[in-house]
């Protein structure tokens, strides 16, 4: 996925102070704790998205329905795939499930095209 993470770690490094993430290439984080998701598309993500599954459960599958796949997701385990155009979700689960998401917003490819109209500004010069 090199080229993905190219297109992701461009827009981090055009950010005023160039932030050393933590997450990156990604510029987001999303902690979910004891959660079971209904099937959805990220429609805002921007590539790809990684969830990471951390605690002592059992089952709680990650769900990619479009590629028919169930992933058992242990603590630990993580899957990247593209979460704008994957419909997915979690099964329930017994135990205590939290997961970590890493993605990157796709409006962040407005301040990519003009700052989020602060192009020019004194402030990010």
């Amino acid at each position: 996925m090199p080229d993905d993470y190219e297109i992701l770690i461009e827009l981090v490094e055009i950010l005023p102070g160039k932030p050393d993430a933590p997450v990156l290439p990604f510029l987001s984080l999303v902690v979910n704790i004891n959660v079971s998701t209904l099937a959805h598309r990220d429609a805002k993500d921007k590539l790809l998205c990684l969830v990471l599954a951390v605690g002592n459960f059992t089952g709680g599958g990650l769900v990619l329905y479009e590629q028919g796949l169930v992933l058992e997701l242990r603590n630990g385990d993580f899957a990247a795939f593209k979460s704008h155009e994957t419909t997915h979700f979690n099964l329930e689960y017994e135990g205590e499930r939290g997961s970590l998401v890493l993605h990157t917003d796709r409006e962040f490819e407005k301040w990519k095209q003009n700052g989020n109209g602060w192009a020019g500004h004194p402030s990010f010069n």
